[in-house]
């Protein structure tokens, strides 16, 4: 599904996605943003990219030493600043208090990891963040998704938040791994889990380059033949450029069983209903994820609340 970009996203919305189905008509699936305060036993964990690829905005070039010797401006780690404010923010959401941090795509193939600690609110703004021991020459992103997975097995909910700048080197075996992740939580065996990965850099400028399409084929697994686990939605994915709040990380951390009015009603441009998919039955509760069809034509929709109170959301200009 294409997903619309989230300067274009109302407010009130986390994300907005669309697909041209057979037949011509829209399939939507948007979300109404939450941010999932007091989970009990909630668990937040934060990824850093540390491929040599990344030095540059970790403040690492080769000049930069030589620039502070003889009177020059060295290059400002811009990481930093970002991760304290992440970090601090995710600190709010997770039960004891704490994130816990790490590189990945460390070492010479950028299969290992680098563990920063778990780090509160309070401790966020004293981190220091100037990059690991030893970066990486690969990006590859299991080692973190299987970090936190181990450190938190029994956990009933997790958010793990991953920041990357380029394509990823182990795509296929992050897939597997979605596969049978999903398999467990669709079985009982693991909680809620939800991996939110965040494309920052010039990699992912441009709508169909390689390193953003791999995103959004990881987003989209839940649709995959191969790899989709029906029910389960283990992906999420932001561009970072396009980001105009840190609450859109929670965008997609919501279910159909979430209900947050006890009515609603949705339309299309031409004001009639749209057609929800499943069971969903917007009269007798309008759900956090929403997920409907709309004639091909359609250039917006609106959710009307008991109240009056409206969300209108434009969808032209998005590419599927």
């Amino acid at each position: 599904m294409a997903q619309l970009k989230q300067t274009k996203v109302n407010a009130n919305l986390g994300e907005v996605n669309i697909k041209t189905l057979a037949g011509g008509r829209l399939g939507i699936k948007a979300t109404i943003l939450m941010k999932p305060n007091n989970i009990e036993h909630a668990q937040t964990g934060l990824a850093i990219d540390g491929s040599k690829s990344m030095q540059d905005i970790f403040g690492f070039e080769d000049n930069c030493l030589v620039g502070s010797i003889f009177g020059g401006d060295p290059k400002p780690n811009l990481v930093q600043p970002v991760a304290r404010k992440i970090v601090a923010y995710l600190a709010n959401f997770d039960s004891d208090g704490g994130t816990e941090t790490i590189y990945f795509a460390c070492d010479k193939l950028g299969k290992k990891i680098e563990r920063i600690g778990d780090i509160s609110e309070e401790d966020a703004a004293s981190t220091d963040f100037s990059g690991p021991q030893k970066w990486g020459s690969g990006t590859c992103i299991v080692p973190a998704m299987q970090h936190f997975l181990n450190m938190y097995e029994n956990s009933p909910w997790l958010l793990g938040l991953i920041i990357t700048d380029g394509l990823i080197d182990d795509l296929e075996e992050a897939k597997a791994l979605s596969q049978m992740i999903c398999e467990d939580m669709r079985d009982g065996k693991r909680g809620f889990t939800k991996f939110v990965i965040i494309g920052l850099g010039n990699d992912f400028s441009e709508t169909h380059s390689k390193a953003r399409l791999a995103l959004e084929e990881l987003d989209d697994l839940d649709e995959d033949p191969i790899y989709g686990v029906a029910g389960q939605d283990l992906w999420d994915h932001k561009i970072a450029k396009d980001m105009t709040s840190l609450n859109q990380i929670f965008a997609e951390v919501v279910t159909e069983n979430t209900i947050i009015a006890r009515s609603a009603q949705v339309t299309d441009s031409f004001g009639k209903p749209v057609v929800p998919e499943g069971d969903q039955n917007y009269s007798d509760g309008l759900p956090a994820l929403l997920r409907f069809t709309m004639p091909a034509n359609s250039t917006s929709f609106t959710i009307t609340l008991p109240n009056g109170a409206k969300v209108e959301q434009d969808i032209t200009g998005y590419e599927d």
